[in-house]
């Protein structure tokens, strides 16, 4: 089993070199000093944001799993991201509370991510039927989509557009100067993760079994609550809302290498994520290197059916 598991994690890897190659060199529609500057200013920073955002919506997507004991959560579905596009909302339309103000993009990002995440998984504990939790993660995201627009129709025609395009999801949208903010926001939620397998794997079988094992359980969920705040507020704040990687990935990753060792997941869900956002950037840009495709629509074209069919096997 585990070797099988390191082979998956070989075939990924492999795979997520040969995409960022193509992703980097093949597809390059400049020569000379024109290309350097697309080379490092365009194609670089997209790269990292895809795979990057990938890597950090599995990996939350993978956490949110384990803390609820369900997998069917995800930052997306269960309003996590509503949560950060919220506060985010919030500073583009000058409708933030004072103390809002003074912070950067990312910082209420993870604000708001903190605080659904919170408040999500304090209703799971009342709520054990997997379909009611979605709903009530759907509702929240549909009570936050009605504050923001709400606030649109105070707000200039300027804010409107600027909140418009960043809502949409783009890879596009991270400066070679935010990149590498990105990448470490992601590394870190990646490393401290690590650290906590022992916990994460204790879990799987119920906190009674965990505190048994001496983990502090109660200071370890806060702690991942905080990893997925981190990951998918961040992440929210560089490239907009973006769907369905954090609920697909981790799933693919059990079913793949049929395990519950949260090593092996958590690698395996950062590849995976890479990759598969690099090849949705890869799709647009063979589609058309100039057409703008949100990333968010394909996401969601193959994200929502891939949930549908979960929904159904869990029946």
């Amino acid at each position: 089993m585990k070797q099988r598991s390191i082979q998956f994690l070989l075939q990924t890897g492999t795979l997520l070199l040969l995409l960022s190659w193509v992703h980097l060199f093949v597809l390059q529609q400049h020569n000379g000093e024109m290309q350097n500057i697309v080379f490092w200013e365009f194609q670089v920073p997209r790269l990292v944001s895809a795979v990057f955002a990938g890597a950090g919506l599995s990996l939350s997507g993978l956490l949110m799993q384990n803390l609820f004991q369900n997998p069917m959560a995800g930052p997306y579905v269960l309003g996590v991201n509503s949560g950060a596009s919220l506060f985010i909302s919030l500073l583009i339309l000058g409708a933030a509370p004072t103390f809002l103000i003074e912070l950067s993009y990312v910082s209420a990002a993870m604000i708001g991510a903190f605080l659904a995440a919170g408040f999500m998984f304090l209703v799971s504990k009342r709520v054990q039927n997997i379909q009611s939790l979605l709903v009530i993660g759907l509702m929240f995201a549909s009570f936050t989509g009605a504050i923001e627009s709400v606030l649109q129709s105070f707000a200039a025609p300027e804010q409107v557009k600027q909140l418009f395009i960043w809502n949409m999801g783009s890879l596009q949208q991270m400066s070679a100067a935010q990149a590498p903010w990105m990448a470490s926001f992601v590394v870190f939620g990646i490393v401290t993760t690590l650290f906590l397998v022992k916990g994460l794997n204790a879990m799987v079988l119920g906190d009674t079994h965990a505190l048994q094992l001496g983990i502090k359980v109660k200071q370890l969920k806060m702690f991942v609550l905080f990893i997925t705040a981190l990951l998918a507020g961040s992440i929210t704040a560089f490239c907009g809302p973006i769907a369905f990687v954090g609920l697909a990935i981790p799933n693919l990753a059990r079913a793949l290498l049929k395990t519950q060792d949260h090593l092996l997941l958590i690698l395996f869900s950062v590849l995976a994520g890479s990759c598969f956002l690099l090849a949705i950037d890869l799709l647009v840009l063979l589609l058309d290197p100039w057409l703008s495709i949100p990333v968010n629509v394909l996401t969601a074209v193959i994200g929502a059916p891939y949930v549908a069919y979960l929904m159904l096997r869990q029946r």
